[in-house]
């Protein structure tokens, strides 16, 4: 299930026309992780149900919980900063957007500004196997004007559009090799690798 955001009426960490993956859903509350980087309780009045997909979601005592954290110390674990409890976390956001988000809905998140560098490692590895030509050309065409782009990020760029000899990954691989975007030997490899297959 994901959940847009429509109103802030608490002024909390939220932005208006994002999409949040829902962890929890119970009565008229929902459990994301919001803008600050918490997973924290927020009325349901402030958002509106973008997917409704609940074929992964446990249901306990009027409450839907998703699978990966169906389990009765994930809250608590989670707030001990326990490793599994946060990287089951982290692991329930990738699947949600996998899950109910097709490539071009997916693409659209990448190339938006509402989202943080770190969402974004999120949305690119949920696209990797649904991309598409179209999506990978949109993509190719968005970075090729976007610079100082956080290694992480664009080591996942350069793996995710290298499986594509089309001439826009081309020409972004090409100005990253000359414009020395790439300051990383795992991205470089992968271009260097990329150059040498092109037919």
């Amino acid at each position: 299930m994901i959940a847009k955001a429509i109103s802030n009426k608490g002024n909390r960490d939220i932005t208006i026309n994002k999409l949040y993956p829902v962890i929890i859903k119970k009565d008229n509350e929902i459990r994301i992780v919001d803008d600050f980087g918490g997973l924290s309780i927020y009325e349901l009045q402030d958002f509106q149900i973008y997917r409704e997909n609940m074929s992964s979601y446990g249901n306990n005592i009027n409450s839907f919980v998703y699978k990966l954290i169906d389990y009765p110390t994930f809250l608590e674990n989670y707030y001990n900063d326990n490793k599994k409890a946060v990287n089951n976390l982290t692991d329930s956001l990738l699947y949600i957007f996998e899950e109910d988000l097709n490539s071009e809905e997916l693409v659209e998140l990448i190339t938006s500004e509402y989202y943080s560098s770190y969402e974004k490692v999120a949305f690119i590895e949920a696209i990797e196997n649904k991309i598409t030509d179209d999506s990978a050309k949109k993509l190719a065409n968005h970075f090729q004007n976007k610079h100082n782009i956080e290694p992480e990020l664009l080591l996942l760029i350069c793996k995710l559009l290298s499986k594509y000899q089309i001439q826009e990954v081309y020409d972004l691989f090409l100005r990253y090799i000359s414009d020395d975007t790439i300051n990383d030997d795992s991205s470089q490899n992968i271009i260097v690798e990329y150059f040498n297959k092109y037919n």
